[in-house]
């Protein structure tokens, strides 16, 4: 169970497997259609980072009282849940294109086809851009949370100050014999001063 402390490195770890599926989306092009075995594979490992996600947003809205950052880490889960399940949808009308594209391969010397066929590969390229999009914008509130909750550098810099000073040794006395630290000016005699 992740306490507030934790919650910076659960939403990073979180956030890094966002990036990953991003990093294995497909290159797409005029003349590079992605493999449909490969696409169907991301929607997959996608469907797992939204269980996943869910896992962790259930977790926290069952802690009550919640505490302020669990609430807001709980809140950056869900709107990661949502990206995913753009950036699903979006791989959902890639291979649904791709199929389209297989489908039509025997006739693509037919005009209509050759126009269909270049609309799906445009199609294609804005689904993965768009998946792309979604997947980095999951990430970013992730990671942004993440900073909201970490302790700042002052923050840091005040708790190690009171830390030193909780375990700082005690003065030095100092060397017999030596000169009085400070000792108090003796006061003028005030009758002697009217005089």
């Amino acid at each position: 169970m992740n306490t507030p402390v934790n919650e910076p490195l659960a939403l990073r770890t979180r956030a890094s497997a966002l990036q990953q599926q991003e990093a294995l989306l497909p290159t797409t092009g005029p003349a590079e259609v992605p493999d449909a075995v490969q696409v169907g594979r991301q929607i997959a490992a996608l469907g797992t980072l939204i269980r996943d996600l869910g896992d962790e947003l259930s977790a926290r809205a069952a802690r009550q009282p919640a505490h302020v950052d669990t609430i807001r880490a709980a809140m950056a889960y869900a709107e990661a849940v949502g990206s995913l399940g753009e950036a699903s949808a979006a791989l959902g009308t890639v291979a649904q294109q791709i199929g389209f594209l297989g489908k039509t391969a025997e006739v693509r010397h037919l005009r209509w086809a050759r126009e269909a066929r270049k609309d799906a590969v445009r199609v294609i390229e804005y689904a993965v851009e768009a998946a792309r999009d979604e997947l980095r914008h999951g990430a970013q509130t992730l990671v942004q949370t993440a900073r909201r909750l970490s302790p700042s550098s002052d923050d840091l810099r005040q708790q190690a100050a009171l830390s030193r000073s909780a375990t700082a040794a005690p003065p030095v006395p100092a060397a017999p014999g030596g000169p009085a630290l400070a000792t108090a000016a003796p006061a003028a005699p005030a009758a002697q001063s009217r005089r």
